[in-house]
């Protein structure tokens, strides 16, 4: 049988016990005390502390609290006394009319930035959610954002008080009920070193139920037995009541219909005494069950008949609060976009009575003055405007070239300082090895190919570092002229025959004879010189580097193919990045820079073209230089 659900006059709600002698000398210090924020805040802990014992004398106090408090414009009094309000309304089940008190509090608090205010309104809103409109989830978090506020205030009672609630939400809703074990053990633990009772039912209760959930029935009685104990020091019948309804159900369960039948009456009697209707109808309930078990038939059909009506009664109920809650929001609502019309309407009424009264203060001359230094300071202030961000753009693009240049910079004396610096010491020992006659004719053969190669590699970053200084200092010389490309490649690849005989790298020039490409010759040599030189570097001894060329509208797109090591897709990404950066060593452990790659783009954009590049890995690279075959007019 599902778990029933109980009003909320059992959980939930804020601990105020107080014995009578003690409510008496609250009165009669009321009687003497003024119109002043000290009543307000008596008259509101004597609605808390009547709550329980006459609601009606409860929300008599709240009143007066809240029309005081308006008066003398006192908000903390204000909160309380709505929130005493929405808590008197949820207990007589009027839950739409709890809702509206209950929100105000909620605003006023958050205004004035009193979390304990809200905590005590979510706690109310979250038993409107739980018990009135059934709307676990949203009751969830309200008593969830409560119990963050109370950890950070070490609030013990209530920390304990809001273990109950949630994990009473997590057991009627059969979910987290590892974590609800946790949350009860942890409320069981306070209530018990606070030496309250009233917390401990709570807790007991909440333990049982969990049990229940998980099929271990006889683990649940112990706890709802234990519940109940306390619960009569406690002097709480209704948790008393609340209980016996479980363990009636519990009975059920177990078929044990006697016992069911007996307790499920206890309950019918209290819950009836305390006008606990949720409660009431679950033992019509379970009594019918229990005389079915027992083939009572007669009694179980008269249980079955008081149980539907209730259940119908209070279904009826539940609606009716529900659309009246939606009213009452929907009121709201058009009652501050109404509030926040008229506000607008009032400023623009200011606005245009100001208006008015300067032009007829003043005349019409006035105003033409006016109406002149105010255009003629527009209009200096827009041009002011302009040129600001104009220098504001000029700044930021400085900014950003300055910024580059440093980088750049920086990355030059790196590699002025290493990539140059030592190819040049080891040749400066070798050579004077040789000079002090330290090493052999074979011994030098044997180091000469290792020797052309620091050459070669020292020189192509030199030459590259040459170029991109004097572009730096003076700009491109850009002189472009037709150029045969094929005689073109042929020079360059002159210039690595040796280095790729070393690496047994074959070079082949495929490019038409009469391929002519638009575009400054030292700059498009110095392109392929890089493009031939990496991909020797990158590819295995017995490769093979080719260049041809294919024509594409009125672009040649050159392809150089090599069939090395390639590259992933994110290093591809990266070739041709703002500034150059380290690059990988070559496949003998050649050292390179990345400045060469980032002198092509430059180059081949300077000569209105295009390069890209196509790899994958082990199986080579394309690079694809896309270059003008006439001048642009």
């Amino acid at each position: 049988m599902k778990v029933g659900v109980l009003v909320g006059i059992l959980f939930f709600t804020e601990l105020a016990l107080a014995q009578p002698g003690s409510l008496d000398s609250m009165e009669m210090r009321l009687r003497s005390l003024p119109n002043d924020t000290s009543r307000v805040s008596l008259l509101n802990d004597l609605s808390n502390k009547f709550l329980a014992y006459q609601p009606p004398k409860a929300k008599q106090y709240a009143e007066e609290a809240l029309s005081l408090a308006l008066s003398l414009n006192y908000i903390p009094g204000e909160i309380s006394a709505l929130n005493r309000l929405g808590e008197y309304e949820f207990r007589q089940s009027n839950y739409a009319q709890a809702v509206e008190f209950t929100t105000r509090s909620l605003k006023l608090a958050e205004q004035i930035h009193d979390s304990t205010a809200m905590a005590k309104a979510y706690r109310v809103l979250g038993n409107i959610n739980t018990f009135g409109f059934k709307q676990y989830e949203l009751a969830l978090q309200y008593q969830l954002s409560a119990l963050k506020i109370y950890e950070r205030k070490n609030d013990k009672r209530n920390i304990a008080s809001f273990c109950g609630n949630i994990t009473w939400i997590y057991a009627i809703t059969n979910q987290n009920l590892e974590e609800a074990h946790l949350l009860a053990d942890r409320g069981v633990h306070l209530a018990d070193s606070l030496n309250d009772n009233q917390l401990l039912s709570y807790n007991y209760n909440s333990k049982g139920l969990i049990f229940m959930q998980e099929e271990k029935l006889d683990s649940a009685l112990i706890y709802l037995d234990k519940s109940i104990r306390v619960a009569k020091e406690a002097n709480d019948y209704a948790v008393i009541a609340y209980n016996k309804s479980i363990i009636g159900n519990i009975y059920l369960r177990q078929r044990k219909f006697k016992q069911a039948a007996e307790i499920f009456q206890s309950a019918n009697l209290e819950s009836r005494q305390l006008n606990l209707r949720e409660v009431l109808k679950d033992s019509y309930l379970g009594l019918s069950k229990s005389y079915e078990g027992l083939k009572n038939y007669s009694e179980a059909y008269t249980y079955h008949l008081l149980h539907t009506q209730l259940k119908d009664s209070l279904l009826n109920w539940e609606t009716t609060q529900k659309a009246l809650s939606v009213r009452l929001n929907y009121e709201e609502e058009k009652r501050e976009a109404k509030i926040a019309e008229l506000e607008q309407a009032n400023q623009l009424a200011r606005k245009e009575k100001f208006v008015y009264t300067l032009l007829f203060s003043l005349g019409f001359l006035f105003l033409i003055t006016v109406i002149i230094l105010v255009v003629r300071n527009n209009r200096q202030r827009r041009k002011t405007n302009k040129v600001l961000k104009e220098k504001n753009v000029e700044i930021a693009e400085q900014n950003l070239q300055l910024k580059q240049a440093n980088e750049i910079k920086d990355k030059l004396f790196s590699i002025i300082g290493h990539d140059l610096r030592s190819p040049l010491v080891s040749l400066k020992g070798l050579l004077g090895m040789v000079v002090r006659n330290e090493v052999s004719d074979q011994e030098f053969r044997y180091f000469a190919p290792k020797l052309n190669q620091l050459v070669s590699g020292t020189h192509e970053t030199l030459e590259n570092i040459l170029q991109w200084s004097h572009s730096q200092m003076n700009g491109w010389n850009h002189s472009p002229v037709q150029i045969n490309l094929y005689a073109l490649v042929n020079r360059c690849i002159g210039l690595f025959v040796e280095l790729a005989r070393e690496k047994k790298i074959i070079l082949l020039n495929k490019i038409n004879s009469e391929a002519l490409v638009y575009a400054d010759e030292n700059q498009i040599e110095l392109i392929f010189r890089n493009l031939i030189h990496n991909a020797i570097k990158f590819t295995e001894a017995g490769g093979h580097v080719t260049i041809e060329a294919i024509n594409s509208e009125n672009f040649l797109k050159v392809n150089v193919t090599d069939t090395g090591v390639g590259l992933t897709a994110d290093e591809a990404s990266l070739l041709f990045q703002a500034k150059p950066s380290a690059a990988s060593r070559g496949t003998q452990g050649e050292r390179g820079t990345g400045l060469g790659l980032f002198l092509c783009k430059e180059m081949v954009e300077k000569n209105g073209g295009q390069i890209a590049v196509t790899s994958q890995p082990g199986k080579g690279s394309t690079f694809h230089v896309f270059l003008r075959t006439e001048a642009v007019i």
